[in-house]
């Protein structure tokens, strides 16, 4: 009869080692959880600055490329009747070439995000952590900005007081567009707006009580 063979424990020395190996890789992923949970709030601001940016930047130039185009732009788009006295008694705008001019818009501003495609953007870890010192140093963290939707648009007028009996109407074409920021292991979309002025009216004296959209 032979007797029962016992297990071979490790030596105390290689456990400890084992659990010191252990101890530190936890506290290592904690470390690395508390260093994301400090920097998202500043990374996911930073992300959405960025977005904002390139989408009101691409956003101009298309608008401004595509107005650069079109003469007497405001007569053709507002029609400002008067009496015999010569004050304005009605403003009448001309809906049918506001539609063109917006699809127009519209499209360029699209084609133009389109066109920018998808962009890496690159910020210093000392920056994200705001503090002076260390402002533009560290490696750096890389995000990339990418357009995730259509572009909407809608056309809006308002009456606003230029002055002491004047008023100043004017017609605003108002653009939405979504951005998306892609981050390491998470994203951030951001909604963009921006508005272009495309036709406005100085009144003095009373606010015409007629105004009328002409197809």
């Amino acid at each position: 009869m032979y007797g029962r063979s016992r297990p071979v424990r490790p030596p105390r020395g290689r456990r400890m080692r084992r659990v010191r190996a252990a101890a530190a890789v936890l506290a290592l992923f904690l470390a690395l959880y508390w260093a994301d949970c400090q920097l998202r709030p500043a990374v996911t601001t930073m992300a959405e600055y960025q977005c904002r940016v390139q989408a009101l930047l691409a956003m101009n130039e298309a608008i401004e490329e595509e107005l650069a185009q079109r003469q007497d732009l405001e007569r053709q788009l507002v029609r400002a009747q008067r009496d015999e006295s010569g004050a304005v008694s009605a403003i009448e705008m001309d809906a049918a070439a506001l539609n063109e001019l917006k699809a127009r818009l519209t499209s360029a501003v699209s084609q133009k995000l389109l066109a920018v495609g998808d962009q890496e953007v690159r910020v210093p870890l000392g920056t994200l952590l705001g503090w002076q010192l260390f402002a533009g140093r560290g490696p750096d963290i890389c995000m990339q900005i990418v357009p995730t939707s259509f572009v909407y648009s809608t056309i809006e007028d308002s009456f606003v007081s230029a002055g002491i009996n004047q008023t100043q109407h004017r017609v605003l074409i108002v653009f939405q567009a979504e951005m998306s920021a892609i981050l390491p292991g998470y994203s951030v979309t951001v909604e963009v707006e921006n508005e272009v002025c495309v036709a406005q009216t100085l009144i003095v004296g009373e606010v015409p009580q007629v105004y009328a959209a002409r197809s």
